[in-house]
């Protein structure tokens, strides 16, 4: 709008061809002069302001900038700061400028694409147990996952783990190393007895803002960093 604001003065101009004659335009938007004075930003007002100023010069007029602080006094600059508090507020004026800025355009279509992406992972019958861990794609992606194969393997539920490997005939039972159940996802990070040591310090952590057990969800997202450090201390029995 600070920009639109700078074109809107020089189109006010009218010129007179008799003499030369000046143009000093106040601003107190930094970005809007830095953009100015940078040729290789071509932004679409940024070009109807320089193109408007070519203009105006070819008028024999000489057109400068001028940067002055917002909020010290500045007459101008409070008046100016007035009418657009003034305009804001008045449902009945018809905006000046209808083009979508590109930033605020790239945040919709991200956001279109996270739901969408979203509404097809929760469609899908695949990834049951990554589902667990990354229920909301969102969450995911605001991670930054540094994946090993355990990591990989705890939270799709395949790899290593005996459970998975039994179901294709590879190992001819599923029991853990530990003797004490199945090896399955759940009973790595719950019931092993092989990472007590190392799941008592995953717990401390988790305990301090959550109960024990928790669900796949807040270990992934919420203590990421510590159920990374657990997961990778696993050693699998690969008879």
């Amino acid at each position: 709008m600070e920009q639109m604001a700078v074109l809107k003065a020089l189109e006010y101009i009218r010129y007179t061809e008799s003499g030369e004659k000046s143009v000093l335009v106040h601003t107190d938007s930094q970005i809007t002069l830095q953009l100015l004075q940078n040729q290789k930003k071509h932004t679409h007002l940024i070009e109807q302001i320089r193109t408007k100023v070519i203009e105006i010069e070819q008028h024999k007029w000489r057109v400068e900038f001028s940067s002055i602080k917002a909020h010290v006094g500045h007459r101008g600059n409070e008046m100016a700061d007035q009418s657009a508090k003034e305009a804001a507020n008045n449902k009945s004026i018809e905006g000046c400028n209808t083009k979508t800025p590109k930033r605020a355009l790239l945040c919709e279509l991200k956001e279109q694409s996270v739901q969408q992406w979203q509404n097809e992972w929760d469609r899908s019958s695949k990834g049951a147990i990554t589902k667990s861990f990354f229920p909301k794609i969102e969450d995911r992606l605001k991670l930054r996952l540094n994946t090993t194969l355990n990591f990989t393997a705890i939270v799709t539920g395949h790899g290593n783990i005996k459970s998975y490997v039994y179901k294709y005939n590879i190992i001819d039972n599923t029991m853990c190393p530990c003797k004490k159940g199945d090896q399955t996802v759940d009973h790595i990070l719950f019931d092993c007895t092989l990472l007590e040591q190392e799941r008592d310090k995953l717990k401390a952590v988790v305990t301090r803002t959550e109960n024990w057990p928790v669900s796949y969800n807040k270990l992934s997202i919420k203590c990421y960093k510590n159920f990374k450090e657990y997961i990778n201390k696993i050693i699998w029995n690969k008879e």
